[in-house]
């Protein structure tokens, strides 16, 4: 593989941690809600989809709003019924009870659906085709595809609507935000609802693109906090920015130095980076 290859497909690659990290970005950049259990809900959306696409033979992408609403609704009711009242406690209640539904979560998915990888079956997650004279996965190009629209999407809504404006306002300062009549205990229950949604988007994401076991959550909640925090938190354009980048950088670290080095070297310029520029890359913020 030579080097220009190597670029495309880690802009591909980077597309997949895109759209798995989106949700860790609003939860940490905008609740500052250290969420332990985020791969787990990325792992949610490849189990739904893969029961809703086994009982119905639907198609992966076709199933994408079932799986993305029924993530929401059951992030909705996560939020409302425990992470709300136990922030009242302190920042370390929380973080405890997401670190607590990850375990759960690991045991649920392993007793009831074991502990064999699993893949979604659809017509093009082995197919290929040419992109800019490179012979690429069409199921990664799908999957880069639906991490920009996300990404646009939930920039837009940051950005361009109200409940944006008062999204981005809760994050800087929730008692000013109360104080004015928004129900900040709801505003953050339907970003937390929204950031589930997107996980589970980025768990179809994965099990079109490759596969998933009860276990793998651990490397999307890490390679989640390294594009956010390398993007800024909060900042949605340089996370979709800085998941790209990993992705190039891990393409070229497999084509120069050998892939068994490709996520040391992503995990070094996160250390690098937070002892040097700790605000990111990109900045930092819910910026207006």
């Amino acid at each position: 593989m030579h080097l220009w290859d190597a670029l495309i497909q880690g802009l591909l690659i980077g597309g997949r941690y895109t759209v798995t990290g989106l949700g860790l970005m609003l939860i940490f950049g905008v609740l500052r809600l250290v969420n332990l259990a985020h791969g787990e809900f990325v792992l949610i959306g490849g189990y739904l989809a893969y029961v809703v696409c086994g009982h119905t033979s639907l198609d992966p992408l076709l199933a994408l709003p079932v799986v993305a609403l029924l993530a929401a609704a059951g992030g909705w009711a996560l939020h409302r019924g425990l992470l709300s009242r136990l922030t009242a406690s302190g920042p370390d209640a929380p973080v405890v009870a997401t670190f607590g539904i990850a375990l759960l979560l690991q045991a649920a998915f392993s007793g009831l659906a074991g502990n064999d990888a699993k893949t979604l079956p659809a017509s093009y997650a082995d197919s290929g085709m040419s992109l800019l004279g490179v012979r690429v996965q069409t199921a990664y190009v799908i999957v880069f595809a639906v991490g920009a629209v996300c990404t646009a999407a939930v920039w837009w809504a940051i950005h361009h609507t109200r409940w944006g404006m008062a999204v981005r306002a809760s994050g800087r300062d929730p008692v000013v935000v109360g104080a004015v009549g928004i129900d900040v205990r709801a505003l953050h229950a339907t970003v937390f609802a929204l950031a589930t949604g997107l996980a589970a988007i980025g768990g179809v994401m994965v099990g079109i693109s490759s596969s998933f076991n009860p276990s793998a959550g651990a490397s999307y909640l890490v390679f989640g906090f390294a594009v956010v925090v390398l993007g800024g938190l909060g900042n949605v354009s340089g996370m979709f920015f800085a998941a790209l980048g990993v992705g190039v950088l891990q393409a070229m670290a497999t084509e120069v130095i050998g892939g068994e080095y490709r996520d040391l070297l992503v995990y070094l310029l996160l250390l690098l980076l937070l002892a040097f520029r700790p605000q990111g890359l990109m900045g930092k913020v819910v910026r207006a």
